[in-house]
């Protein structure tokens, strides 16, 4: 990101984000299932057309409709943010560290518009927000958004995975998609304060259901086959 798109990408961040706060509490927050969504899919897209970065997704049958599914993504690069809300489906929730609250505006944004604020200093604390979570996904229809990896990895590696997610899912029943990002590491690797124009991808893969594995087979299975999918990615192979 040169400094013009700086200047343009934080003024935009900041109009959003007022914008953002405003709508939300005028609205008491009744249509966040789908406001929220809606909102981020603006911020993200004008984003990613400032730093120049192009779009491609693909198996957006897999994701599309408004259901209840956990939906995880490898994280490997800030781009994430901008890759995974700009195709956020309708009902769609984040789940993103509570850190974000400092940054001014914007982190009253993200907890006006709904996000779900993992502490990932104190277990208890982020365990009630995911059990608050899971009571709300069958009544609501949600789609909880979350990096089981917890932490962005470097180059583009998965790392291991942490069990919330897959609790979620096993509580609620609901299946697990799995969103692959290829290109974001490339384009903003972790330490760098530059985005490089070019090409992002984003395949969501068919559901994975909940029923019958415990937590750690899940969590296991979901890792392969983010694993193989990515490796399926950076060969060429399509989208199954």
């Amino acid at each position: 990101m040169t400094g013009v798109q700086f200047v343009f990408g934080w003024g935009f961040t900041f109009a959003w984000a007022v914008l953002a706060i405003t709508v939300s509490l005028l609205t008491l927050g009744r249509f966040s299932a789908w406001l929220t969504p809606a909102f981020l899919r603006i911020w993200a897209r004008v984003m990613l057309f400032i730093q120049r970065v192009e779009l491609r997704v693909e198996g957006w049958q897999h994701a599309s409709s408004r259901e209840m599914r956990v939906m995880v993504f490898n994280h490997s690069s800030l781009l994430d943010a901008m890759l995974v809300t700009a195709v956020q489906p309708s009902g769609g929730v984040p789940c993103i560290k509570r850190e974000v609250l400092r940054i001014p505006l914007v982190g009253v944004a993200l907890w006006a518009l709904g996000f779900l604020l993992i502490d990932r200093g104190h277990t208890d604390k982020a365990k009630r927000v995911l059990d608050r979570a899971t009571a709300r996904m069958a009544r609501e229809r949600l789609t909880v958004i979350i990096a089981p990896e917890g932490t962005r990895g470097r180059g583009g590696e998965l790392l291991p995975f942490k069990k919330g997610a897959f609790h979620i899912a096993k509580a609620s029943g609901a299946p697990v998609v799995v969103m692959l990002i290829d290109g974001a590491h490339e384009l903003h690797p972790l330490g760098s304060a530059v985005t490089h124009p070019g090409l992002a991808r984003v395949r969501f893969l068919p559901p994975i259901a909940s029923d019958g594995l415990e937590v750690e087979a899940l969590r296991d299975r979901v890792r392969e086959a983010m694993q193989v999918g990515l490796q399926e990615m950076r060969r060429g192979e399509p989208a199954r």
